[in-house]
């Protein structure tokens, strides 16, 4: 019931429900899928960037931290500070200015603004000091950190001064000194270090208005807040240790407690830990762009689906409606064919039925106008062969007849040379395949006319070392390169220039150069032409050196890809062209 009545509405929007239906799903299936990938690859971004921040934050913090007890070390195992304590001869406050001179070289006060004090306080009653940075012992047993200096042997605690609202990070180290005889150390005092917890734990900025885009947290092993950069952080600090217990699968270094995403790093050295608070309003920001970016994207593609469903269900139910028209105007008796409705589903196969009769009288007229066509293009053909080259060969006997008579023997001598090139060039008694003596043949009648025509401005020297008789090779490929020698390179010079054709046998190949000493070319020039006549791309432009690449492209396509043209040349010191064959020989030959 529910297929019959989709099927009483009209077949365009049954087609329309249905491309709606089959397209929608998926596109909502695969921007929620995208949605949540681009959601997660925003927070593992902010996620790695917070960390980098940690990371580096208490690296700062640690090397500080190494400094201060490198400065203490050296200050407790400074030789002139152990003997001035231990010197009785030299007045209490001349003792004290000593010590505080090399407590202030040692630790550059001056120059390091994160340190409030150093002082260095006696234990040796007899030898009383008192100075800027040297007290006695019993002096700091009034002031409000000794309590908490009893507390730690050697270490750090942090206190209030008295009227300063900021906290003191104090590092405290003995003062001892070695006795070499006896190997015991007898503690002569104690070095304690006061440091600004507010500059030393203060976040570097990290946006344009100075502002750090995080606050810190660092507190003791027993969760007691010694520094934050916001006093209205503590609550998140509480609430990250109420869910950070060891027995919850859930706690973790990294959570999201109220607005803040927390992440936490423990200076193990010191027994503090650090608790960096990442405000969640940058991740809601960019989890903003992305809804900006992802819905307007599907709402734009659902329109198109609407859109190209409604034009393809349009022309499907156009071609419906032109088929039953198609019937209609037959049930009429006329029997004129229309257009064909275009496409290969089963409506145009019905239609195709349909006009059977039309479409196989027009493939016959096609095939037969084709037929025609062919039958004039061979008859043309034909007429292009029956061009007889005798005419040719006569005429030139005939100028070489009137030459003799006239004893202009030079003429004669060009007739016959031009009609053996012209022989040699149309193939006449003469196949693919050639000998070298033949090809060096048809090259010495080049060359002779071409002497003529300079005037004998350059000689041609032979070194052939092989048996030109036996060795096969493509007929026609010599004369374009020693073309190109004469044209380009010798015909350029002023004087008389001279150019080597030589064959030999080299690595199981045949290779042939032809050598001048004309202008040359530069490696620009070599590069630019060997490129050109290996490159397989079509010519769109008339280059002077297509006969070269005629020839190079013609041996790769008889002999192989291995074989062809190689060029060296230098300027004013001529160029090499050596063509490389297969070595083909006698009945070789002839199965090629």
């Amino acid at each position: 019931m529910k297929l019959e009545w989709i099927h009483s509405k009209p077949i365009f929007m049954q087609l329309v429900v249905f491309s709606l239906l089959i397209s929608l799903i998926p596109i909502l299936i695969v921007g929620t899928f995208l949605f949540r990938m681009l959601e997660n690859m925003v927070i593992s971004e902010m996620e790695d960037y917070h960390a980098q921040i940690t990371s580096q934050y208490t690296k700062n913090i640690e090397e500080k931290l190494e400094q201060y007890q490198k400065s203490l070390r050296f200050i407790s195992n400074n030789t002139m500070i152990l003997s001035t304590l231990a010197d009785k001869s030299q007045n209490p406050y001349v003792r004290g200015e000593i010590i505080s001179e090399e407590v202030t070289k040692s630790l550059l006060l001056e120059k390091n603004s994160e340190i409030r004090n150093c002082m260095v306080y006696s234990m040796v009653k007899e030898n009383p000091v008192y100075g800027n940075r040297a007290s006695m012992i019993e002096e700091a047993g009034r002031e409000i950190w000794y309590p908490k200096e009893q507390s730690v042997d050697e270490g750090w605690f942090s206190y209030f001064v008295l009227g300063d609202k900021e906290p003191l990070l104090s590092i405290v180290k003995k003062v001892e000194k070695l006795d070499t005889d006896s190997l015991t150390r007898t503690q002569l005092g104690i070095v304690k270090l006061d440091v600004y917890m507010t500059k030393l734990f203060a976040p570097a900025a990290l946006s344009h208005d100075n502002n750090a885009s995080y606050d810190v947290i660092a507190y003791s092993g027993d969760s007691e807040i010694l520094y934050s950069t916001n006093a209205d952080t503590a609550p998140v600090l509480q609430a990250y240790l109420k869910n950070h217990d060891k027995e919850n699968p859930k706690s973790g270094s990294i959570q999201e407690i109220n607005t803040y995403v927390v992440e936490q790093k423990d200076l193990d050295s010191y027994g503090m830990k650090l608790l960096f608070l990442f405000n969640n309003k940058e991740i809601l920001e960019r989890r903003a762009e992305i809804q900006w970016l992802v819905l307007p994207l599907i709402g734009v593609l659902i329109l198109i689906i609407i859109g190209c469903s409604y034009v393809y269900s349009r022309g499907f139910s156009s071609r419906i409606a032109l088929l039953l028209q198609k019937f209609r105007t037959a049930e009429t008796g006329d029997l004129t064919i229309q257009a064909p409705i275009k496409g290969k589903d089963e409506i145009a196969e019905l239609d195709h039925q349909f006009d059977h009769m039309l479409l196989k009288l027009d493939q016959l007229i096609k095939k037969n106008y084709i037929q025609q066509l062919e039958n004039k293009e061979n008859q043309l053909l034909n007429l292009q062969l029956q061009i007889n080259p005798h005419f040719l060969y006569n005429t030139l006997e005939t100028i070489s007849s009137i030459a003799a008579v006239k004893q202009v023997f030079v003429v004669c001598d060009m007739c016959q040379r031009l009609g053996e090139i012209f022989r040699y060039s149309l193939g006449k008694d003469y196949g693919e395949i050639v000998t070298l003596e033949q090809e060096l043949a048809h090259i010495k009648n080049y060359i002779f006319i071409q002497k003529i025509r300079y005037g004998n401005r350059f000689e041609v020297f032979y070194n052939i070392e092989v048996d030109d008789q036996k060795y096969y090779l493509p007929r026609f490929i010599l004369q374009p390169i020693v073309e190109n020698a004469i044209v380009h390179g010798l015909g350029e010079l002023t004087s008389t220039g001279t150019f080597e054709i030589s064959a030999y046998e080299k690595d199981d190949m045949l290779c042939i150069c032809i050598e001048d000493d004309g202008v040359g070319m530069d490696s620009q020039g070599v590069e630019a032409l060997s490129a050109y006549i290996n490159s397989t791309e079509p010519d769109k432009k008339k280059n002077k050196s297509i006969g070269i690449k005629n020839v190079n492209q013609r041996i790769k396509l008889f002999c192989g890809e291995q074989y062809g043209i190689i060029i060296k040349s230098h300027p004013y010191q001529g160029s090499r062209f050596t063509l490389r064959l297969p070595v083909v020989k006698g009945g070789e030959a002839d199965e090629t």
